[in-house]
């Protein structure tokens, strides 16, 4: 596979080994960086065999005697319309927030999930007074400390950063000025980064078992097929969501057999990926299941690798980005899960004014997911996320209603 030097234009984030843990950790849009990296040859494993990130953790206990049945039912479960809680106690957010003003960094608003999270956390701000800047590094390393810097200057309140890691923050520069970072932590009871007041994630455990659990149930326990999980290094969130596939197969399906590969950002756009693809699916028949952990995956490399290798495998993904949702059925992605967006975002606004009240933090906002299929996607206009068609919730209104009169 091509590898392609990217130190020059990541500079110290690339000799952190960190890359593309900037980017995005839902990472469901398209990019126009052109960071590419090997992937190493994936080594089929029986699922209880893990790679080597996770080959430390203890075995599974004795899973379900029926791990199909049990699969399904876990996957049924997360296709119903999700539940919206707020693990928090009501407070008085707009006397403590007009008039703050908040900085807003995002690592490349290019990709349009960054810029759909910063659109949604701007306006959740300034429907409370409070007075928002936005910048984008555009995926360039260097420029991050030049941004904080004019964040310094305007004399803001709070830095909120978009995909942007605690570790290349530049402490050093910003003062007593608090900083929070979003989408890092990946999981609950992980701990923000040195420094870094809050980060308010998705929690990536609960689509790495949905997909789990989509390939046990269509492929019948393993027998209608081999699969392959495609990773994402550097992505903050991929080595937690392959160590949940990994434990939900072992736990539901210990003799089904799994391939782990994977494939760094600028692969999945630049024909590295597609090719990688092809060549996993012509060099095992028995390879039916496609399992890439983010379905951005999915637009210019996975699917276009099965069309090349003239195969009839099926995909499974996450992030319910709406160029895939599209053609959910219709190509070969068959599911693909969606975490709200506008629950994050809102989720972002309310850590924020909490800070600007002294009101106690939340650890985890219970952001849960649902499942899109072929049984479902009928039911939506996939065209567009909006959370009242795909969830049936107004999310600004639920948060509202513990934040009080703006």
């Amino acid at each position: 596979m091509k590898q392609r030097s990217i130190k020059r234009s990541l500079g110290q984030l690339a000799a952190l080994g960190i890359v593309s843990a900037v980017v995005l950790t839902a990472c469901g849009g398209s990019s126009s960086g052109e960071a590419t990296s090997a992937a190493p040859e994936p080594a089929p494993v029986v699922a209880s065999e893990a790679p080597a990130e996770a080959a430390a953790t203890e075995a599974p206990a004795p899973g379900p005697a029926d791990g199909v049945v049990e699969a399904l039912a876990r996957y049924d479960a997360a296709k119903a319309p999700i539940v919206f809680s707020y693990p928090g106690e009501a407070f008085d957010a707009a006397a403590s927030a007009k008039g703050k003003k908040v900085a807003i960094i995002s690592w490349d608003d290019r990709i349009p999930i960054l810029a759909q999270w910063g659109d949604t956390i701007q306006a959740g701000f300034q429907d409370y007074g409070v007075k928002v800047s936005r910048s984008s590094a555009d995926f360039d390393i260097e420029a991050i400390p030049g941004l904080f810097a004019q964040a310094v200057a305007a004399k803001v309140d709070l830095i909120v950063t978009n995909a942007i890691p605690g570790v290349v923050v530049p402490f050093d520069t910003i003062g007593d000025i608090p900083v929070m970072t979003t989408n890092q932590t990946a999981k609950p009871g992980v701990a923000a980064a040195d420094g870094i007041i809050a980060d308010v994630s998705f929690d990536y455990t609960i689509p790495a078992r949905l997909m789990a659990d989509w390939y046990i149930v269509t492929s019948e326990g393993g027998t209608k097929g081999d699969a392959q999980v495609v990773a994402s290094e550097g992505q903050a969130s991929s080595p937690i969501m392959v160590e949940e596939m990994q434990a939900e197969i072992a736990e539901l399906c210990p003799d089904c057999k799994v391939n782990f590969a994977d494939a760094q950002l600028g692969s999945w756009f630049d024909g590295v990926l597609a090719n990688e693809t092809r060549n996993a699916l012509t060099a095992n028949s028995n390879l039916k299941f496609l399992l890439p952990i983010y379905d951005g995956m999915t637009l210019a490399g996975t699917d276009p690798g099965i069309s090349d290798a003239g195969s009839d495998a099926t995909q499974a993904s996450f992030n319910a980005t709406p160029d895939v949702m599209k053609g959910l059925g219709t190509s070969s992605v068959k599911m693909d899960v969606g975490c709200p967006n506008d629950w994050f975002g809102y989720a972002v606004v309310d850590a924020s004014m909490r800070i600007f009240a002294g009101a106690p933090s939340i650890a985890d906002y219970g952001i849960t997911c649902r499942v899109f299929d072929a049984g479902n996607i009928g039911d939506i206009d996939p065209s567009t996320e909006n959370s009242m068609n795909w969830y049936a919730i107004d999310f600004l209104k639920e948060f509202k209603s513990y934040w009080g009169t703006p």
